[in-house]
């Protein structure tokens, strides 16, 4: 039977397949994620959503909704969904009932966070990576930690004679446990998340994880992982020797903190 709806950013392509009366879609979404095949870009597309939030109450219930509604997959705009997160964290804190209405300060919060989602649709990532063969490719993962989450962010920089292209291509944060952990072991999960997201990406996209340069502002997590974890406690030492098994420590650099993209990861952004 005759296939539908194609889609490509590729002029040439387009210009076969309408002569051939195919439909070609210019905005779709591939695998839960918004696509514009013309100026190739990926983006939030989420609209309907955010109408419906104005409308109804400000509970548990609904931030939870919310939240798993907010599908991300990439983490492109985790800065931005770690707000209701934490929101929705707080409540656990508070023992707030599902359909209980918010107190005032977390409502405030709450509707303060809406309101800065419209804009959300008109931020646009190139789907790209500016990967080709006449081009060189490095991978850098940045990893950082707050009181309240931590996370890391994989960027391709590609570059050749005349340019250099950097790409966002994925990001991971969590939650810091509601069972207080020292900062420098919050940094240490961060940098596993770091490792863990490396070796993902490079399995999904064939890149050499061993080429990789990860980046911390955490000098403790930095001298953990240059250590022999059999020095150290349980939860650094079974930390460490992930780490290890999937990265050299040669791979780590230090960058300071107000340098690494990251901390948006763990902080958030309107």
């Amino acid at each position: 039977f005759p296939l539908a709806k194609w889609a490509t950013n590729s002029d040439q392509l387009k210009t076969i397949w309408k002569a051939e009366g195919q439909t070609i879609e210019t905005e779709m979404e591939v695998l839960g994620v918004s696509w514009n095949t013309d100026i190739d870009y990926l983006y939030f597309g989420a609209d309907g959503m955010f109408r419906t939030l104005t409308e109804e109450p400000a509970t548990k219930r609904r931030l939870l909704k919310t939240t798993a509604s907010f599908y991300d997959p990439l983490g492109l705009f985790s800065p931005v969904s770690l707000t209701a997160k934490v929101l929705f964290q707080d409540t656990w804190c508070r023992g707030i009932d599902w359909d209980e209405i918010l107190p005032t300060d977390l409502a405030t919060r709450w509707h303060h966070w809406v309101s800065t989602l419209p804009p959300l649709t008109h931020i646009h990532v190139p789907r790209w990576l500016a990967t080709s063969t006449d081009r060189s490719a490095q991978i850098h993962v940045f990893c950082d930690a707050s009181e309240r989450a931590y996370g890391a962010a994989l960027y391709i920089r590609s570059t050749t004679e005349d340019d250099c292209l950097v790409r966002l291509a994925c990001s991971k944060n969590r939650l810091a446990p509601v069972k207080r952990v020292t900062l420098p072991r919050l940094e240490l999960l961060a940098a596993l998340v770091g490792t863990r997201l490396l070796n993902y990406f490079c399995s999904a996209t064939g890149f050499d994880t061993t080429e990789a340069t990860l980046w911390s502002d955490s000098t403790v997590t930095l001298s953990w992982i240059r250590s022999d974890p059999n020095r150290w406690k349980t939860f650094v030492c079974n930390r460490v020797t992930e780490i290890q098994s999937r990265t050299s420590p040669s791979q780590w650099r230090h960058c300071p903190g107000q340098d690494n993209p990251a901390d948006h990861l763990t902080r958030g952004l309107p």
